[in-house]
């Protein structure tokens, strides 16, 4: 596949999970948290249950840019059933991917399609805000 197939692929999947984000809607009696980005208006909550150390459910409810709403519906997608742990390490690539650092492509899925943000700084928040807010969720969670 050539690079430029392969950047139209990206492409269609950003723009698939922001016009159909998956695991809309909040979670009753759940875990809930709520951040705004400043920068740029978006704002993301995400309710998750952690059963026995798994995530048995994960959602959120946003307004936003499609890069934010795609990046939360690829959150959930990605972390549903997984280990603590797992998600914890999933959450760490991405994070290191948007920040242009090293990280273990095999371990993520759709959400290696946000890659490039990284060359975009303005909206480096705007991709990382559903991550950032289950990575303290999940921090809490162990208290």
């Amino acid at each position: 596949m050539s690079f430029n197939n392969l950047k139209d692929l990206y492409k269609q999947v950003i723009l698939d999970h922001s016009k159909h984000p998956r695991n809309n809607g909040v979670l009753e009696d759940s875990y809930k948290l709520e951040m705004l980005n400043p920068s740029c208006g978006d704002k993301i909550t995400v309710s998750m249950n952690i059963e026995d150390n798994i995530i048995k459910d994960i959602k959120f409810i946003g307004t936003g840019c499609s890069i934010s709403l795609a990046s939360a519906s690829m959150l959930t997608e990605e972390l549903k059933g997984l280990t603590v742990e797992k998600a914890n390490e999933k959450i760490k690539d991405f994070l290191n991917m948007i920040m242009g650092a090293e990280f273990n492509e095999d371990n993520l899925e759709d959400s290696v399609a946000l890659e490039n943000i990284s060359q975009l700084p303005a909206r480096v928040k705007c991709a990382t805000l559903a991550w950032k807010i289950t990575e303290k969720i999940l921090e809490d969670n162990k208290k």
